[in-house]
């Protein structure tokens, strides 16, 4: 049985293992230098996320428009959000994942080996509503009110007394 405090442990292991960074860091180049390469990387993450973002976003559409289930690319701009924040959070540790997770490569080989190993699931096939099966009619009554409606068109749960909505 897994240990409930393990997670509190890795995640203090890791502001512990960032501050050993910024110290080594800033042994070897000075404080104001470790200042200003943390706001370096984090300014540099964001331009090359937004760059890789729209670029990602563009693709993305092409496969919705090709019909293709786009599992992988999903799973793809999930790492790249994870890259942004792990870029936004200062230290050094986490800008080298943040930046592993910017090169297009790791990161199709990730998200492949993601889907690979099931720990994230593609289905493809018609949309289910909440109740329904996906087959067949949807079930429901509309009747025109040309005449009460002054030219547009209402539907049966418009009522005379409301103002059209635009």
């Amino acid at each position: 049985m897994r240990n409930p405090l393990f997670p509190l442990l890795v995640f203090l292991g890791l502001i512990l293992l960032e501050i050993f960074g910024f110290a080594w860091v800033g042994g070897a180049v000075g404080a104001l230098a470790t200042v200003a390469l943390v706001v370096a990387t984090a300014a540099g993450g964001l331009l090359l996320f937004r760059v890789q973002g729209f670029y990602h976003w563009r693709r993305l559409q092409q496969s919705l428009a090709q019909g293709e289930v786009p599992a992988r690319g999903l799973l793809e701009g999930w790492l790249l959000m994870a890259a942004a924040v792990l870029l936004l959070v200062p230290g050094f540790f986490s800008d080298a994942a943040g930046a592993v997770l910017l090169v297009p490569p790791l990161r199709r080989l990730l998200a492949s080996g993601i889907l690979r190993r099931g720990m994230v699931r593609a289905h493809a096939g018609p949309f289910r509503g909440a109740g329904g099966d996906g087959d067949g009619p949807i079930e429901g009554e509309f009747r025109r009110h040309d005449e009460h409606a002054g030219g547009r068109d209402a539907l049966d749960h418009d009522s005379d007394d409301d103002p059209p909505r635009r």
